[in-house]
């Protein structure tokens, strides 16, 4: 067969579903040859970089690989801003593009660049595939390195010759890694006697809880030991339930914040957590001298990244919850459960006081004209249907999108971990398609939203029924905030320059109805929950443009 059509036998024998990408013509062979393989559909967007965040959001829904197939060196330019957000993630992406013709490629010619160093270092493995011959090593390799953990991004160059080759071979079956990996035993038991005879444990949750399915685990823990816990900043995934009376809250991204939530512990637990530095630099140790450090994580890199852990176990997140807890459980004695019910006795507290601020914040903005964040997620999670998946992008307004939304079911969140802005809409399309048995949710800010608003096109397309939200206060809100932290030249005059969005305003409605979907602006509050309501009965693409407050306050200090 020829070189392409044992990647396409691959991708099927790896149950590959959807190719995305924006064809070119070092991509023309892959193309030529999908007429032979009717079930895999490829599934075009406007933009490479869309094509990569519908693969990501796909992946994060499913569970399966996504694969996305750009157009040579500047596709992969275009791509690598996705690419950047799924590799801080941890999503499982093949992301492969065209690449000239090999016996063309010294003579530099257009499109043509060195892929493989572009990318190497926000994927597992990148390869330039060098002959036919390689091919069923190449594809085994990249789908079983994308999918054990710790998951996340590979890259393979496909040069168009090398797709055209004949070769004398078939697809290798997939080897896939367990992931139910034990930690070391003395390990576990060490963690387990701290948490039992800590008098302020607390708890931080990562996202590799949740894609190790140990939510369940987490929550007996810590209902156990009656700990708080907190869930990391900048998290892509739930890993605790929102509801839970332990839980303590987001985590903000910044020193301040970090500190003040860890200055009493006496023993600080992260539990398959990989964003751990501040957004902005901090000068101080966010972890007290003499505070006992328990890092677990499915592979080596998070353990002790930034700070010296006393017990570091390698395991899968899950199993390792679960043998702490049940050790805890065997040995604990009369007075270890006294201290566990007195501390949560402290952490319910501490919740209801949350929640009486949370509460008041509400009453005190609830019929502002323009809109508060908070009733319009109060509002919306009002409306949200039982089978919702949330896909974050809210930025500025995330804080209320965290505090107002109740979610509490396993794989409910999708959300923009790297920073990199433009993953929200996309990724909510691929989850869309992986997911049509649930409702899509994408929640976005006015400004990450005009990333990529073509993504609308894929919506109408495909007949996506996802609600987009837009969070719309015309401007980048969070810069006006780090100026206003910085208190420099401009905040002293109140001049932000190149962070206004309002000269001209966006006609968000224009634009969804230009790209073939239903659109609403919403400015006052009695609006609010009918226009939610009319989204979720109404089995289609929906854009909601919502006029929020515009007040400048600063969010990362």
């Amino acid at each position: 067969m020829l070189g392409r059509d044992l990647v396409l036998k691959a991708f099927q024998k790896y149950e590959v579903e959807y190719l995305f990408g924006n064809p070119g013509t070092t991509e023309l062979p892959l193309i030529d040859g999908l007429v032979n393989y009717p079930d895999i559909e490829f599934v075009v967007s406007l933009h490479e970089d869309v094509c990569v965040g519908m693969a990501a959001g796909y992946a994060q829904a499913t569970g399966k690989p996504g694969v996305v197939n750009l157009h040579a060196a500047p596709g992969l330019a275009h791509g690598m801003g996705n690419v950047y957000d799924a590799f801080r993630a941890g999503v499982p992406l093949v992301v492969t593009a065209g690449q000239q013709d090999t016996r063309l490629a010294i003579q530099e010619p257009a499109l043509w660049g060195e892929m493989v160093s572009m990318v190497k270092d926000y994927t597992k493995w990148s390869w330039e595939v060098k002959n036919a011959q390689e091919l069923p090593t190449v594809l085994h390799r990249a789908f079983k390195v994308a999918m054990t953990e710790p998951m996340g991004p590979v890259f393979l160059s496909f040069p168009s010759d090398v797709l055209w080759q004949e070769v004398d071979a078939e697809p290798l079956p997939l080897t896939v890694v367990p992931s139910n990996i034990r930690g070391d035993l003395e390990a576990v038991k060490q963690a387990s006697s701290l948490i039992q005879t800590a008098k302020n444990p607390v708890f931080i949750v990562g996202d590799r809880i949740a894609t190790s399915e140990g939510m369940d685990e987490m929550v007996r823990l810590a209902e156990l030991t009656g700990a708080p816990v907190y869930i990391e900043h900048q998290c892509s995934r739930l890993s605790f339930p929102y509801s839970h009376p332990q839980y303590a809250g987001r985590c903000l991204p910044n020193g301040p914040f970090l500190e003040d939530i860890l200055s009493k512990a006496d023993v600080v637990a992260f539990f398959g957590v990989s964003s751990q530095a501040p957004l902005l630099y901090f000068d101080r140790p966010i972890i007290q001298q003499g505070t006992k450090v328990i890092a677990i994580d499915s592979g080596e890199w998070e353990l002790g990244k930034n700070m010296y852990v006393d017990v570091p176990i390698i395991s899968n997140p899950r199993i390792a919850v679960k043998e702490i807890t049940d050790f805890i459980e065997t040995s604990a004695s009369h007075e270890d459960r006294v201290r566990f019910s007195n501390l949560k006795e402290q952490t319910l507290q501490m919740k209801k006081q949350r929640d009486q601020l949370r509460l008041q914040e509400l009453e005190e903005t609830k019929g502002n004209i323009p809109l508060s964040p908070a009733e319009v997620m109060y509002e919306l999670n009002k409306a949200l249907p039982s089978n919702a998946i949330i896909v974050d992008e809210s930025v500025t307004s995330g804080k209320y999108t965290h505090s107002y939304l109740e979610l509490n079911t396993p794989g409910s969140l999708i959300a923009l971990k790297g920073g990199g802005l433009g993953y929200g809409m996309p990724a909510s399309l691929g989850a869309q398609l992986g997911r049509p048995d649930k409702r899509i949710v994408n929640v976005i800010g006015d400004g990450s939203s005009l990333y990529y608003i073509q993504s609308l096109w894929n919506a109408a397309r495909n007949k996506l029924p996802v609600v987009f939200v837009i969070m719309n206060n015309q401007s980048y809100m969070i810069l006006k905030g780090g100026i206003l932290n910085i208190n420099g030249e401009s905040a002293k005059h109140k001049v932000f320059p190149g962070m206004d969005l309002n000269e001209p305003a966006v006609d968000f409605v224009s634009v969804a109805k230009g790209f073939g979907i239903d659109a609403v602006r919403v400015e006052k509050p009695e609006d609010l929950q009918p226009v939610f309501e009319r989204a979720f009965q109404e089995k289609k693409p929906m854009l909601i443009d919502v006029l929020i407050d515009s007040t400048v306050k600063v969010f990362l200090k």
